[in-house]
């Protein structure tokens, strides 16, 4: 019965669609592979490009820390990083000493005396005041030494103004310098 067909144009069109089904996966498959191998050489190409800028700038970058190296103002700049290095223990105790020696300073209060000038120099003070009388002076002057702040002066008038306050009073303001003993010593 398998061997009579009723219908042949059936069997004939159903072949036609097999076949055109069958050249359908093989031209699928031909576009898919071209595609694909097309695909893969462009991003070969590209990363073949981008490899070799990257050596490019490797070597630039070898040749310009190898110039860099040989230049004398980048071995004096090395240099002097190398001494700001070694220094930098050091000037930062002495910042921390200078801020210590300030807050003594300013931990008391200069009453009836004016500080218009303080220098701290290589451990030492130097303080110009403005009081009205050398008593002021002396008095905060130990109060100072009580804190640990050594410093010394004479009662001899550096300059002199005049000052009206509020109530209308004509004061003679006196300037002062008061010196650490080293710093007197040395200067």
């Amino acid at each position: 019965m398998s061997t009579l067909n009723l219908v042949p144009w059936r069997e004939r069109q159903r072949l036609a669609v097999f076949r055109r089904w069958q050249v359908g996966v093989v031209l699928g498959a031909i576009v898919t592979t071209l595609t694909l191998v097309a695909i893969e050489q462009a991003l070969g190409n590209i990363n073949q490009a981008h490899e070799a800028r990257l050596e490019a700038l490797h070597a630039q970058q070898q040749a310009l820390q190898q110039q860099l190296t040989e230049a004398p103002v980048w071995q004096a700049r090395e240099r002097q990083a190398q001494q700001l290095q070694q220094a930098w223990p050091r000037w930062q105790q002495l910042q921390l000493q200078a801020w210590q020696a300030l807050t003594h300073l300013l931990s008391v209060a200069p009453h009836g005396v004016q500080v218009i000038h303080a220098e701290w120099r290589e451990g030492q003070w130097r303080l110009q005041v403005r009081a009205l009388h050398w008593r002021h002076v002396q008095h905060w002057q130990t109060q100072l030494q009580a804190r640990g702040v050594h410093v010394r002066g004479q009662p001899t008038v550096l300059t002199s103004h005049l000052w009206r306050c509020p109530q209308g009073r004509l004061w003679r303001l006196n300037t002062y310098e008061l010196i650490s003993p080293s710093l007197a010593g040395s200067s």
